[in-house]
């Protein structure tokens, strides 16, 4: 069990001192003296690895400072304490506020696996309707507690049943016949029956109420002739069609139940189902009783809280308030690794991170100019620098297991005389000064942007960096208010046109938020989600990657592992290459 309280060096004369204040102290003060005792600990694991170094001793000063006032907010406490017990204002009674990290029923804990396992993010899904959800926070909560016909295999090659266990397929590739199991029901106990799903199936492709309707267009028709069987017609052969078919968006609900908005009125079939949800601070996850397997469903309850700051997040998870830590930040992963207290695991994504250009933003404008950032840009220093080698480059906008990837390309060699030469050709010979917009807390995101403001004035350009929370940034991307941005796309599924088509079909996402357009490479992609040959459409998807590459919206750079990191009694957790974590058999010891 890791130590929960800082050494007889620092603030606290013992482990019951510490305990006392941690448990007294609430909210702000109470996350304060975590952070205080967190700095403590780190100063003198500094001092034992090598004593002072530059800074070190304003850095002693400040310790001093600290212990102070730790021992001012003890004797604060003490006195509160004081005067609750003297009958002043009544005592919390704890409930919900109570650390869900430590929680256990009596069942759970005799049974060694704990009631409730806590995991954090940096961000909160922005809604949790699977026809609206469009980013990976979302989908990975949709995924959790939803379920449809057809679900993508965690490794990302095949497709597999879900609530289908099975499916046949017409001769002319025109009628997919769906068989369901026997005995599906919704969380709340009712059966699934065919009512339910032809409104949620005509929810997906009404382009009214479904963002994801245009990728499902291929469908003629959709029928139920009992509540197990599911014929679904095609207008015309589709390549995509079952890859594109296991999208969230086309998850089973309840009929009607999705019409408010408001998750409490979502009636899903998932593993989980959302039971609590305060919008920025947590999501309470709960097995659904009447799931079909419950061997995906070990953990009773699953807390998703939102930690915003990366080194909040890393200090809550230290501290023992959190299980399992996602976007952990890559500088402490060295740090984590090597503490037997915790584990770290990484799991190879999909996602490919580009650098991004508002084409319309006149100092990117030009092509070259584009070009010549992404010829001063090195992406093995990225890797290494902002991502501790958790990364693979990429030489073109999708990921190294695409098979639809142009193997060909190699995509931009760091060269910086020849960024310098292309952007005098634009007319930037005395230099350019840029403004690179990231999220703020996010330390992937800083120490990129660090890396790029040393690379770039190499070779001549000024990048000037600001920061914003995630919301104000995806409205000024979706708004193009911005000049360089990060970002990054992930497949949805085993086949990659429809993720790809945010890039190269400019209606969709105005060309993934950054305005580019190009003919050439609309018409061969709505030529190819009907090209049934392989060899014809392969041909199409490396075209379009050519002229991405020349034009530049976009600056590939490389797909990252989805790196975790767990408290040493925390297992089971699966990964998927489309939707992310999955909690079917996460659990946590005790």
């Amino acid at each position: 069990m890791r130590r929960r309280f800082a050494s007889p060096d620092f603030a606290f004369k013992n482990k019951k001192e510490y305990l006392y204040t941690y448990f007294l102290l609430t909210g702000r003060s109470r996350r304060f003296i975590i952070w205080l005792n967190f700095q403590l600990k780190n100063k003198r694991l500094r001092q034992e690895q090598g004593g002072a170094g530059r800074g070190e001793e304003k850095t002693c000063e400040g310790v001093f400072n600290m212990k102070k006032l730790i021992a001012s907010l003890l004797a604060a406490a003490l006195l509160a304490a004081g005067l609750a017990g003297c009958g002043g204002a009544p005592a919390s009674s704890g409930g919900a506020a109570a650390s869900g990290a430590a929680s256990a029923s009596s069942g759970a804990a005799d049974a060694g696996i704990a009631q409730q396992i806590v995991v954090a993010r940096n961000k909160d899904a922005a809604l949790v309707d699977p026809t609206q959800t469009s980013n990976a926070t979302d989908l990975m909560t949709v995924a959790w507690n939803f379920e449809g016909l057809v679900f993508p295999a965690n490794d990302g090659t095949a497709i597999e049943g879900a609530l289908a266990e099975s499916w046949d397929v017409s001769e002319d590739g025109l009628t997919y016949t769906f068989h369901l199991r026997d005995g599906l029901k919704f969380y709340n106990g009712d059966a699934v029956t065919a009512e339910d799903i032809l409104y949620s199936l005509n929810r997906a492709i009404d382009p009214e109420k479904s963002i994801f309707a245009g990728f499902l267009t291929a469908i003629a028709g959709i029928e139920c002739p009992d509540d197990t069987t599911v014929v679904v017609t095609l207008k015309a052969p589709t390549p995509d069609f079952l890859s594109n078919f296991t999208m969230p968006c086309c998850a089973i609900v309840q009929k009607d139940s999705g019409e408010s908005g408001d998750y409490k009125d979502l009636v899903t079939c998932g593993p989980y189902y959302i039971a609590d949800w305060v919008k920025d601070q947590y999501m309470l996850f709960k097995k659904n009783p009447n799931y079909y397997d419950p061997s995906k469903a070990v953990t009773e309850e699953i807390k998703v809280t939102v930690v915003a700051d990366d080194s909040t997040r890393l200090m809550e998870f230290q501290n023992g308030d959190i299980d399992l830590m996602m976007s952990t930040p890559r500088n402490n992963l060295p740090q984590l690794s090597a503490d037997s207290n915790y584990k770290v695991e990484a799991f190879d994504t999909v996602t490919v991170n580009y650098i991004g250009f508002n084409v319309e933003a006149e100092a990117v404008s030009s092509k070259e100019v584009r070009q010549a950032l992404a010829y001063a840009t090195n992406v093995d220093d990225l890797i290494v620098g902002a991502n501790q080698g958790y990364a693979q480059r990429v030489t073109t906008f999708t990921d190294n297991l695409d098979v639809l990837r142009n193997t060909g390309l190699e995509g931009y060699t760091h060269d910086v005389e020849k960024a310098k030469s292309l952007l005098a050709d634009a007319g930037y010979a005395d230099g350019l000064t840029l403004t690179l917009s990231i999220t703020s807390g996010n330390t992937t995101e800083a120490q990129i942007a660090a890396i790029l403001k040393e690379q770039w004035a190499q070779a001549g350009v000024t990048l000037e960096v600001t920061q914003y929370d995630a919301a104000t940034l995806t409205a000024m991307k979706k708004n193009g208010e911005y000049q360089v941005g990060l970002t990054n796309l992930g497949r949805t599924g085993p086949d990659s046109a429809l993720a790809l088509s945010f890039i190269v079909y400019n209606p969709i996402t105005n060309g993934m938020y950054t305005g580019w357009q190009n003919d050439e490479c609309e018409s061969l992609y709505l030529a190819s989600c009907s090209e049934l040959d392989v060899e014809k459409r392969a041909e199409m998807w490396a075209r379009m990657q050519e002229i991405e590459l020349d034009e530049a919206p976009l600056i590939p750079t490389y797909v990252n592992q989805d790196v975790y990191a767990m408290h040493s009694n925390v297992s089971g957790v699966q990964y998927n290459l489309f939707l992310g974590i999955l909690p079917y058999t996460m659990q946590k010891t005790v």
